[in-house]
């Protein structure tokens, strides 16, 4: 069967043409004795932006960092974009996947909080889960993990994959925002609290009422109450797909 490519997804990093000719080329390469390896230098790459931030990251910079030439990094990445994605990758591969049994909920609860535990382990990789799409292979064996789960407890196909999806983006969302300074800190939140209460109570009345609570959860809570939410509004659903 012959692949249709579409000329804006032609060969893109991060695409899905691009993952699948990534999975073909690895399929073909065999492994140099005592070389580099591509989990080293996603490895080394995390590191680095782990400590220095997304920008400083070069591929001369990680070529010192791992005390290699930098060109003999272009043997597993064609480019720094490529490295990136490839490194987005690597830290999935952080996740601890929960075990099957129990009940769904409680699966799916320990995945998300175990997801978005290592989204807040390098926060300056969050922002990179928007630039590609998530189908390498650490990506791709948490969403088998995932809906193996779902359909092993009677989820249909169709709703399964909405409630995977459903939840991913629940925790990615909830992730770039912390990462992008939605998670105030004490002071930042007293000013905003400030600047509520400074409201008029007659063109604002609700704010200026409520302009303490708006301020008082912080992201921990917040995310745990929309986890909550999320489930729950589910239960009703998998009763429904289960009893028919």
């Amino acid at each position: 069967m012959t692949t249709v490519r579409d000329e804006t997804d032609f060969a893109e990093p991060g695409s899905a043409l691009w993952w699948q000719e990534r999975y073909a080329e690895r399929s073909r390469r065999r492994p140099r004795p005592g070389g580099l390896t591509l989990d080293r230098i996603t490895a080394a790459a995390l590191e680095l932006i782990d400590r220095d931030g997304t920008e400083s990251l070069s591929m001369r910079a990680l070529g010192d960092h791992l005390e290699v030439r930098h060109t003999s990094l272009y043997r597993h990445v064609a480019s720094r974009e490529e490295l990136l994605i490839e490194t987005v990758d690597h830290m999935l591969g952080e996740i601890r996947l929960p075990t099957p049994e129990g009940h769904w909920r409680a699966g799916l609860e320990a995945g998300a909080r175990e997801f978005r535990r290592v989204l807040a382990a390098h926060p300056a990789v969050v922002p990179l889960l928007t630039t590609g799409q998530l189908l390498g292979p650490h990506a791709l064996r948490a969403r088998e993990h995932a809906l193996g789960q779902l359909l092993g407890q009677g989820w249909r196909p169709r709703t399964a994959v909405h409630v995977y999806l459903t939840l991913t983006h629940f925790v990615i969302g909830a992730a770039v925002l912390d990462a992008g300074g939605a998670a105030r800190t004490p002071s930042q939140r007293a000013a905003m609290t400030g600047l509520f209460a400074s409201l008029s109570p007659r063109t604002h009345p609700f704010v200026h009422r409520n302009a303490e609570l708006l301020n008082s959860l912080d992201g921990d809570e917040e995310f745990e109450f929309g986890l909550g939410a999320l489930l729950g509004g589910l239960e009703p659903l998998h009763r429904e797909e289960t009893a028919s």
